[in-house]
């Protein structure tokens, strides 16, 4: 009898981390499991992913249009809305994630969860105690890889000291000397809006919540500083509306984040009033700029499901 193959895959606009981890964690289920695991990918790699992949010469994982009949590992999500489209028909063996738990299934499952600044901080911990396993220099580069561009090269509030005590030993493996220079290096990958269109902009890592009924999304982008955005402002924001009108959201927010001087330009298109109740900012021209603001997980989304509560 054939083995059964299961994909280990992140969420949809899969960003460093969620990719980075599937890899890691596929190869591992492999080797050490024999599991056919097979690493994928629920969308098109953003070029920092591209980027990092390239660094450390490692395949492209397997894009899925649909997991549909599929079993599957979930990894860097838990929430329905941002599974790959299908999963109400496949079956999930097991989830590994750093963030709020909104999950539910009908049967008993493996569930692995830490707060965190990145799943692949939880996959290096299960591969480092693993003596059956090694990390050579290429899966340690993308884990490590994952770890400092989740935690804005430890910026971000989202970052612990198991992230940092990873991230390395990680270093050492794939003989990256500079943690700084290289996240940096990384983190400037996805740092410009050049050739991107408003919604490839919108969607590079976007995520959609529900909660008490209302449902909304959540994109961010990352940069090095906030002038190409400010530019683009009004198209970007009409885009924003347009999508909000067909997905039915109650309001869509973008983060432009600028990870030199370490805040927020937060665009919001629709109803801004749980937006500015929750931060106790007023919204002007649909935008608003937040000191300080790096993490949507650990610094956007806790005050606003507070407020949605």
């Amino acid at each position: 009898m054939d083995k059964e193959t299961i994909y280990v895959v992140g969420h949809k606009s899969p960003d460093t981390d969620s990719v980075c981890s599937a890899v890691v964690y596929a190869a591992y289920l492999k080797k050490v499991k024999r599991i056919d695991a097979v690493a994928a990918a629920a969308g098109q790699l953003n070029p920092e992913t591209k980027f990092v992949l390239d660094h450390f010469k490692a395949k492209e994982p397997l894009l899925l249009g649909s997991v549909k009949g599929k079993t599957l590992i979930l990894m860097d999500h838990n929430e329905k809305s941002q599974s790959p489209d299908g999963i109400e028909n496949a079956r999930i063996l097991e989830v590994l994630d750093h963030h709020k738990i909104a999950f539910e299934w009908a049967e008993p499952i493996k569930f692995y969860a830490e707060p965190v600044g990145a799943t692949a901080t939880l996959v290096a911990k299960i591969a480092l105690a693993d003596k059956r396993f090694k990390l050579d220099k290429t899966l340690s580069g993308l884990l490590l890889s994952a770890i400092l561009s989740d935690t804005v090269v430890f910026k971000s509030p989202t970052a612990t000291k198991t992230d940092i005590e990873n991230a390395k030993i990680l270093a050492k493996f794939a003989s990256i000397k500079n943690l700084r220079k290289f996240g940096i290096e990384v983190k400037k990958q996805k740092a410009s809006l050049k050739g991107m269109s408003a919604d490839q902009i919108i969607y590079s890592d976007f995520k959609e919540f529900e909660t008490n009924g209302k449902k909304f999304a959540v994109g961010q982008v990352e940069l090095v500083d906030l002038s190409e955005a400010n530019e683009r402002k009004n198209e970007i924001l009409a885009q924003m509306d347009k999508i909000r009108a067909e997905k039915q959201y109650e309001f869509i927010a973008l983060m432009e984040t600028d990870i030199i001087s370490e805040g927020t330009e937060l665009l919001v298109a629709g109803n801004p009033v749980i937006v500015e109740k929750a931060f106790s900012k007023k919204i002007q021209n649909s935008s608003v700029y937040l000191k300080g603001m790096l993490s949507r997980k650990k610094g956007f989304l806790p005050p606003l499901m507070e407020m949605l509560k």
